[in-house]
């Protein structure tokens, strides 16, 4: 009779946090459907993972700003401003593509530029950050020598070449801190979503000491389920949610009972069930590769609207995902801390042994575990879909190495750490590219998972284990 009404208030617990998880995603209804939109002239743009940037600043050929001329985008799409008193001009666009940058041709005579034309390309991608920069200031050549040289000219030369390095260097230090605040905005929307796709890796090795390298692909499945929703089924993006966690979460059941559940009663180490996870984790990404190919799939086929948040260009559908995922993670740190099921599983976690003897059964503890770190996967999954503008068959896979170096830096096992090291590891990761090129930012993940094994192996929250 105890063990029943156990299982009962287990059972409850299960329910209480899936109804909860259920309303939070919900709140998908509240993202406004966006229109596609052709180029936009702004007054500053900072790129984000949903935008580029073609932007410069017109001057002279003694390098004076060129205040209202007119200066025309045109290619994959169009747009006209004017430039500002500084000479400053930009825009916004949502398109990989080549652009042509033009200026009246009387300005090209009036003010000594080389040309009244430039062509740039824009190649966006997974993360980008894309800014295109154009100048026309390159003086013409001269065609005969000049007379009548003085000694005036040449300190009045001197005077512009001095006027133009200090503004040159205002509007390089300007730019670095536009990009350090943007950069350090979208680091921390990325942290929230990794620390979404991390805790549930922490939750399964704090139960099994199971490093699972397969869970990257639960994530790559939930995304590829919301484009499936959207996209094919053509349900809207609520109801292609609930689908990408429901199938999530059946995967993590059908795993615990098909494959770890067996090798747990024969006995398997961890070792050799981290291997098996290894050719999982093959075996799904060809699966994916395979029924929905090697391109990019979005998951929505609108742009949403930029605003400025001081210096910070974002959209609302971003702070949206970043504020379901925090949600979700806090309304996880409440169900490990403040239900039954949750202590349990926290207990099995610290002893499974001492939490088997006192009456827990620790088989249905990793069972619901499997459940819900699969679900919230699948759910990271959707929502890096809509912020990345995309998914992909390997998604999941990039994003492997920064959960290791998340879960590695906040402690494995704990219960927080995974959220902690995960923003960690998302703003050194974009604030990196500040320094680096671009594509090698995720060596920064790798850096900081070498120097925290040298230094402090169990992590930040893990504590000291003799070993042997």
């Amino acid at each position: 009779m105890v063990a029943l009404l156990s299982k009962k208030r287990a059972l409850r617990s299960v329910m209480v946090f899936a109804g909860a998880a259920l309303i939070i995603i919900l709140a998908l209804l509240a993202v406004p459907p966006a229109t596609a939109s052709a180029a936009e002239a702004v007054t500053t743009c900072n790129p984000t993972s949903s935008n580029a940037c073609v932007n410069g600043i017109l001057q002279d050929s003694s390098k004076q700003a060129i205040a209202g001329v007119q200066v025309t985008l045109g290619g994959e799409e169009s747009a006209t401003t004017t430039t500002d008193s500084s000479g400053k001009w930009a825009f916004s666009v949502t398109a990989d593509g080549e652009y042509t940058v033009s200026l009246p041709s009387d300005v090209m005579k009036n003010h000594g530029l080389k040309s009244d034309k430039a062509t740039v390309t824009v190649k966006k991608g997974d993360f980008s950050k894309a800014r295109q920069v154009v100048r026309f200031d390159e003086a013409q050549e001269s065609d005969g020598a000049q007379s009548g040289s003085s000694a005036s000219p040449e300190s009045s030369d001197t005077k512009a070449s001095t006027q133009a390095s200090s503004g040159q260097e205002e509007s390089a230090f300007s730019n670095f801190m536009s990009r350090f605040w943007q950069q350090l905005f979208s680091g921390v929307i990325f942290g929230l979503m990794l620390g979404l796709m991390s805790v549930g890796m922490n939750l399964v090795y704090g139960t099994t000491k199971l490093s699972s390298f397969s869970h990257g692909e639960q994530v790559s499945l939930g995304g590829l389920m919301a484009y499936v929703g959207t996209q094919i089924l053509h349900w809207p993006l609520v109801l292609s949610a609930i689908l990408a966690v429901a199938v999530g979460a059946a995967t993590g059941l059908l795993q615990n009972e098909l494959v770890w559940k067996p090798l747990r009663r024969r006995h398997i180490g961890p070792m050799q069930q981290m291997i098996v996870t290894i050719g999982l984790s093959m075996a799904l990404q060809y699966v994916f590769q395979f029924f929905f190919g090697g391109d990019v799939k979005g998951i929505t086929t609108s742009v949403p609207q930029g605003f400025q948040m001081g210096p910070i260009t974002t959209d609302f559908t971003t702070l949206m995902l970043a504020g379901i995922a925090l949600v979700v993670i806090i309304a996880f740190t409440l169900f490990l801390y403040g239900t039954r099921l949750g202590r349990a599983t926290r207990a099995v976690s610290d002893n499974p042994a001492l939490a088997s003897a006192s009456g827990i059964n620790v088989e249905q503890v990793v069972r619901v575990v499997w459940i819900i770190s699969t679900a919230l996967a699948a759910l990271s999954g959707v929502l890096i879909g809509i912020y990345l503008n995309g998914i992909a068959w390997n998604t999941g896979a990039l994003m492997l190495l920064l959960m290791f170096s998340a879960v590695t830096l906040g402690g494995l096992g704990t219960a927080n750490g995974a959220l902690v090291g995960s923003l960690v590891i998302g703003v050194v990761a974009d604030m990196s590219s500040l320094v680096i090129p671009d594509d090698m930012r995720y060596v920064s993940a790798l850096a900081i998972l070498i120097v925290v094994l040298l230094i402090r192996p169990q992590g930040i929250f893990g504590k000291q284990q003799r070993v042997g």
